[in-house]
């Protein structure tokens, strides 16, 4: 009877305590908090959540994490011509199957990449886009999967 109320409280948890960084890249990795805390945080303030009515979902609010490009740069683009890096996307996708993509030109070569962060908040990982005109289609609640990919 113990175990299984133990299973059970276990299996109500509906959040996923990792995040995998994958896909095209010379050391895949996977992040739990405690290790995610160690990487060198990065503040941003006057994030919020907006969607594409208008309507605020998150006012707006300080934000310390880590940056989208770092954890990319850690797990080291796996590219022989330089030139293929116009053909890079990185797709952060949720518990939920949803997801959102980056180009990496959109990440190292703007403004934009200075602005999306990765927290962790509410027992889960988020991702934010800060420099988007609408806010809320890229912000990504429950964040397990960070898999950057050659387009074809």
């Amino acid at each position: 009877m113990k175990i299984l109320l133990i299973i059970l409280f276990s299996s109500l948890h509906i959040f996923a305590y990792s995040l995998k960084v994958h896909g095209a890249v010379q050391k895949p990795y996977e992040l739990n908090k405690k290790q995610f805390e160690q990487i060198k945080q990065t503040n941003i303030k006057d994030i919020s959540v907006v969607c594409n009515t208008g309507e605020v979902k998150q006012k707006p609010k300080e934000l310390k994490g880590v940056l989208l490009m770092q954890l990319i740069q850690n797990a080291q683009i796996d590219i022989k011509n330089k030139k293929k890096l116009n053909q890079v996307v990185v797709l952060a996708k949720a518990s939920d199957k949803y997801a959102v993509a980056f180009s990496y030109n959109e990440l190292f070569n703007t403004e934009i990449g200075n602005n999306v962060l990765v927290v962790w908040e509410n027992d889960s990982f988020s991702l934010y886009s800060k420099k988007d005109f609408v806010t809320g289609p890229r912000h990504v609640y429950d964040l397990v999967d960070i898999d950057i990919q050659f387009i074809k």
